[in-house]
């Protein structure tokens, strides 16, 4: 089975073990995290790891004690893995250098060389997340040229694209009950083992049932995919938000404080009050949430737990007069 490659370069022994001990504790099995001392060893290492059948995830380039520059090594490295994610230390690059890379290459972050300044497992984790987005919709692509050229394959394709529609709702493009809890689940287990906040959010439509009855169902639907749509808009990229049925939504926003989550909160409830639809007469319609807020707890044992009390503060919400966002009760004694 293929292996995804992840390539540390840096002369700095110290600097290449603190890389291995940080990647090693969020990667499974899985994974490979490569240590190289120069760009050299590198290129060539990851060459044999391509040619064996493996994907180069992530380099993470510092300084080397080689010829052959961070540069270089991106451009060759790119003719051959164009999907792998580079992230280089600010110390080891400057403007010319970076101007040829975005132009004959691509660099995903440049960071700090003190990891004190970012959180650099959160920028492993994301890469990884996003690879394996890209790497869904590269699959998805295969299917239907699949589905065009070779009929005799329709079989494999429809199973493909079928695995691939199952984390979407098919109704908001955002994902469904099953990949918010795939998602979310190492992102909580990671929030806790490096001690790090973690805030979820339950969001539910007001009177949504009294819409379905007084406009109908296509204009029940068009609220549901507004709403969806503008929430993942007012989200950070790297929130996971999903749909887990009917009206109901979640998010999950990693490294954020509990100011941090009700302001989030905040400006997803004002974006909803102040949107409003057209329905099949071209009337006016207009609509608000209600959104419960809670942060990840020590003794939390599964996302159940912080999703039920995120859901009695949405229920607390809703008793107060929809179209708020309360916090819960639990973390509102925490401060006590």
């Amino acid at each position: 089975m293929a292996k995804y490659v992840i390539a540390c370069i840096d002369n700095d022994i110290e600097i290449l073990d603190s890389l291995y001990t940080k990647i090693s504790r969020i990667v499974d099995s899985d994974y490979i995290v490569e240590s190289y001392i120069n760009a050299e060893q590198a290129l060539i290492g990851c060459y044999n790891y391509i040619i064996s059948g493996n994907e180069i995830l992530i380099t993470i380039l510092g300084k080397n004690t080689s010829d052959m520059n961070n540069e270089s090594f991106i451009i060759e490295l790119y003719k051959n893995s164009p999907t792998t994610r580079n992230i280089l230390f600010e110390d080891t690059i400057n403007l010319q250098s970076l101007s040829k890379i975005i132009n004959e290459a691509s660099i995903y972050q440049i960071i700090p060389r003190r990891f004190d300044r970012v959180d650099f497992e959160l920028i492993i984790l994301e890469a990884i997340k996003q690879n394996a987005q890209d790497r869904r919709l590269r699959e998805y692509q295969k299917v239907l040229e699949s589905a065009v050229e070779r009929r005799t394959k329709e079989l494999n394709d429809i199973n493909v694209k079928l695995e691939i529609l199952a984390t979407t709702d098919s109704l908001t493009g955002v994902n469904n009950r099953r990949s918010f809890y795939e998602s979310s689940a190492p992102m909580i287990q990671y929030s806790r083992r490096e001690n790090k906040k973690l805030a979820v959010l339950m969001i539910d439509i007001d009177k949504f049932k009294m819409i379905n009855d007084i406009h109908g169902h296509a204009t029940g639907d068009d609220v549901i995919k507004t709403m969806a749509q503008k929430a993942r808009e007012t989200l950070r990229k790297s929130d996971i938000f999903g749909r887990l049925g009917g009206e109901e939504f979640a998010a999950i926003l990693p490294n954020t404080s509990e100011r941090g989550a009700l302001k989030a909160a905040e400006n997803i409830r004002t974006e909803i009050e102040n949107l409003e639809i057209e329905n099949i007469n071209e009337e006016k319609v207009k609509f608000t949430v209600s959104i419960g807020v809670t942060m990840l707890h020590s003794n939390d044992k599964n996302l159940e737990a912080i999703l039920h009390r995120a859901d009695l503060a949405l229920y607390d919400a809703k008793r107060q007069g929809r179209n708020k966002v309360v916090l819960s009760k639990d973390d509102k004694m925490e401060e006590l």
